[in-house]
């Protein structure tokens, strides 16, 4: 099991940072954290046992909001259904096998 996370950064206006771990997400924060001036938070959580294939699959469909790296411009619409986000991936692949 894993994590896909949304975390962000409120001093860069609607920035957000699409990514996963098998891990503690509040360590990989804190390692995000070092060298980076504004604070990092987290804004939501899915926890699930294909964590990577989400990511990539997210960063696909949002590559018009991609900014740098993992960082993408999200509106608040997204960012509030971005569990939702996840589970209709899920979705859309276990129909397809």
């Amino acid at each position: 099991m894993g994590y896909v996370y949304l975390l962000a950064n409120f001093d860069e206006d609607k920035t957000y940072k699409i990514g996963v771990t098998r891990g503690d997400i509040e360590k990989r924060i804190k390692k995000l954290q070092t060298g980076n001036h504004g604070d990092i938070i987290l804004v939501s959580k899915y926890e699930t046992n294909i964590p990577f294939f989400i990511e990539k699959w997210l960063h696909f469909k949002l590559i018009k909001n991609k900014i740098r790296n993992e960082w993408f411009e999200l509106d608040d619409e997204y960012v509030l259904s971005f569990k939702e986000k996840c589970k209709e991936i899920i979705k859309r692949f276990k129909d397809k096998n």
